[in-house]
């Protein structure tokens, strides 16, 4: 019985130290860049994004462009939903059905200029995956945002300026209709 026991122990220790010194898996913190987890800089907006695709440039240009829509979507990004909660019971006290269904859906939109965002860091996984760390300055997205807010406020004010010659024009064809006078 000893015997049995020590060659159990034998066995399950080193399954152990080969389940230890085994290939770190896909995705393990291993095959990701280093400066994944860091922080921007107080005076920057990071986005990060990743690709593995066909081929290396192809890779190369989503990951560069997934990380572009993230610092896109810090910026600015309307968000829709609509959730739908949907309960019936039928039949009776001995016969009772119940249907329930809920639904969740969420649409994101994101529509901003990010000129100044520019790749910063990239990275190539043992995998083939392609990272790329996008930073822009936040000077540049106050830029942005403000040129999105002037041009608001200029359309408005065009609007109201149209809506004024349009009063005027009003107003004036009343006054140039003739008068009718009945005999």
């Amino acid at each position: 019985m000893k015997r049995f026991a020590l060659i159990f122990l034998i066995l399950a220790v080193g399954f152990a130290l080969i389940a230890c010194g085994s290939k770190p898996g896909v995705g393990s913190a291993s095959d990701v860049p280093p400066w994944l987890n860091d922080s921007p800089p107080a005076d920057s907006l990071w986005g990060i994004g990743s690709a593995k695709q066909s081929s290396q440039q192809m890779s190369m240009t989503t990951a560069e462009a997934r990380a572009r829509t993230s610092i896109a979507r810090q910026l600015s990004v309307k968000v829709q939903n609509m959730f739908t909660d949907y309960n019936l019971d039928a039949g009776n006290v001995k016969n009772q059905a119940n249907t329930s269904l809920q639904e969740d859906v969420t649409r994101q939109i994101t529509d901003i200029d990010v000129t100044g965002a520019r790749p910063v860091q990239r990275w190539q996984g043992k995998d083939g995956t392609w990272w790329f760390l996008v930073e822009m300055k936040k000077a540049d997205a106050k830029k942005q945002v403000a040129s999105i807010l002037g041009n608001e406020e200029a359309a408005f004010a065009q609007f109201k300026a149209q809506q004024a010659l349009q009063m005027l024009d009003a107003q004036l064809a009343k006054k140039d209709k003739p008068v009718v006078v009945d005999n």
